[in-house]
């Protein structure tokens, strides 16, 4: 009765004895004295001001996180083996090997910003035109579009101009670290 009365405050007793599934109306009059009340009007006044404690349904209508990952947060400026700087919790469904990292220039703005992160996963299907992020022969890891043609063509993000290229027969061409499938950005 109390959870009907805080979902609609004006409900009268007779459609709280319909909603119940008394026969009548006083039946609600009669539990109500049994509780010590001396009529709706004190019930809904105990009910509305906490008085009458009510149990809160669980559910409270919000959908929750199906999974929740904690993936580790690397550096971005790691020169030989990437060191690492923290733990980013995603709700998107990642494989293991995913990883995060911070963006540390303003090289992607508009589309990526200084301090946005985003999380990689190795193992993401890629597309034509998909972010990725790729390790040159040396250097730190770069940000750019994928597109493989008939060879790997690692475009900038924004501009569109071609970042690296894989030259036939090398064998310290760029490697694909894994597709960004999430930005997390702080506002």
């Amino acid at each position: 009765m109390a959870e009907i009365i805080l979902r609609r405050p004006t409900v009268t007793a007779q459609q709280l004895a319909r909603e119940l599934g008394f026969a009548e109306e006083r039946s609600v009059y009669y539990w109500l004295r049994k509780a010590g009340y001396n009529g709706l009007k004190a019930f809904r006044s105990a009910v509305l001001t906490g008085d009458y404690p009510v149990a809160v349904p669980r559910d409270t209508g919000r959908p929750g996180a199906r999974q929740v990952a904690e993936v580790p947060l690397l550096s971005t400026a790691w020169p030989d083996e990437p060191t690492l700087a923290g733990y980013v919790v995603t709700t998107r469904i990642v494989s293991r090997a995913a990883f995060a990292v911070s963006v540390d220039s303003d090289d992607y703005r508009p589309l990526v910003e200084r301090d946005d992160i985003l999380l990689i996963d190795p193992s993401g299907n890629l597309a034509d035109g998909d972010l990725a992020l790729v390790q040159p022969g040396s250097g730190p890891p770069v940000l750019c579009r994928v597109y493989t043609v008939s060879r790997p063509w690692f475009v900038h993000p924004v501009t569109g101009r071609p970042v690296l290229h894989h030259e036939a027969g090398a064998k310290d061409g760029p490697t694909l670290l894994g597709r960004v499938v999430e930005l997390h950005r702080a506002f």
